[in-house]
């Protein structure tokens, strides 16, 4: 027997919140990465100037720049989510397909994972603000950074439509949630220990 999980809400909703916070992040001139070494303060004889025209409007020390910074230190427990949840979800699409086998498991392990997804890319998002990472490689926080927003946009996507998927179909597509949060996750480990952990004994 199948069961439909069902919330009083639409799904869209889940991105009400994590939109403006990234809008309000994507617009105030985050720092990560070695861009941390171009600011005017790191600059000798150059004191940072509120008039500069890529000042931060949120302002360093501030109650909404140290809520960010703290919040966003979340992230590094939230991510766990979904990368087991959208995993798992795969996985036993997959044994139902190949069994021809029904189950409720599946829709479970999805909602679970698809607003794991949503809260991880939204707390990495303030956890990147004003943040200095492993390495010289800016491009490993730009793939970590939409390599998991991505998923939890293509996460929801599948959630809304998973009952008018077939089974096979609903197995691809987990599939690819799946791909993305791993990949997702090799960036962010690239990030926390160098992009060569994999060959560290």
């Amino acid at each position: 027997m199948n069961m439909h999980f069902r919330l009083p809400f639409p799904i869209s909703t889940f991105w009400v919140l994590p939109a403006l916070i990234l809008a309000l992040l994507s617009t105030a001139v985050p720092c990560h990465g070695d861009e941390s070494h171009n600011r005017p303060e790191s600059l000798p004889g150059i004191a940072a100037s509120d008039d500069a025209p890529d000042a931060p409007w949120i302002k360093p020390d501030s109650i909404l720049y140290n809520s960010i910074k703290y919040v966003g230190k979340f992230h590094l427990m939230v991510l766990h989510f979904p990368i087991a949840f959208l995993l798992a979800a795969g996985l036993v699409q997959w044994y139902q397909v190949i069994r021809k086998k029904g189950g409720s498991v599946v829709p479970l392990l999805l909602w679970f994972g698809a607003i794991g997804a949503v809260a991880a890319a939204t707390l990495g998002w303030m956890y990147a603000y004003d943040s200095v990472y492993f390495g010289e490689d800016d491009n490993l926080l730009f793939w970590h950074r939409w390599l998991g927003t991505g998923t939890a946009i293509l996460a929801l996507i599948v959630l809304s439509l998973r009952n008018k998927l077939s089974a096979k179909a609903l197995a691809i597509a987990l599939t690819l949630c799946a791909g993305m949060v791993a990949a997702a996750a090799h960036f962010g480990a690239s990030l926390a220990y160098g992009p060569d952990f994999l060959m560290k004994f």
